[in-house]
């Protein structure tokens, strides 16, 4: 009798532990999958601050454009802090903007044009998280028969992207 009652504790031990174990990886896996599902997507939050980015500097350069005379080329000035003292910037470098006739930045209608913008504009790889991004030129007459609906789309191989619309200097939303 004592053999069956110790056979009998034994396997309600082992279910006892099988339970647990299988309750804590369902809470584990609840817990990755409810974290996961409501996590921002990185790549696009960083896509939406890049877009707003470009946007905003090419509008400065647009401006900057209307108030030295209309030139085909600017000299967009880069600020930083001092590092002496953070209330106070001091430029660090000039590059070299080239503008189309109607003040905006302007590419060559290749691949490299559009990237030589991203390079002009922000100044800074075209890279996010590890990733390459991608540059492609569309050619406005192809598209819908209009030159001026010429674009350059910044994207990542797969996921979002966004537009620079060469020829109006409007950035359009960030897509998937």
């Amino acid at each position: 009798m004592q053999k069956n009652q110790a056979a009998e504790e034994r396997n309600r031990s082992v279910f006892f532990n099988v339970t647990v174990v299988v309750l804590f990886v369902v809470l584990m896996v609840s817990f990755i999958v409810y974290f996961n599902q409501n996590a921002p997507n990185l790549r696009r939050v960083t896509f939406e601050n890049l877009a707003k980015s470009f946007a905003s500097s090419v509008h400065n350069v647009h401006w900057q454009w209307q108030a030295e005379g209309r030139p085909e080329i600017i000299l967009l000035s880069v600020f930083a802090p001092r590092l002496d003292d953070q209330n106070s910037v001091v430029e660090t470098e000039k590059r070299p903007v080239f503008l189309n006739e109607l003040g905006w930045p302007k590419a060559d209608g290749s691949r490299l044009g559009c990237e030589q913008i991203w390079d002009s504009i922000l100044n800074m790889p075209m890279e996010i998280e590890g990733f390459r991004v991608l540059a492609e030129y569309y050619d406005g007459t192809k598209l819908s028969g209009k030159n001026t609906d010429s674009r350059c789309r910044y994207r990542l191989s797969t996921g979002p992207y966004f537009e620079y619309k060469v020829f109006t200097g409007e950035v359009l939303a960030v897509q998937d």
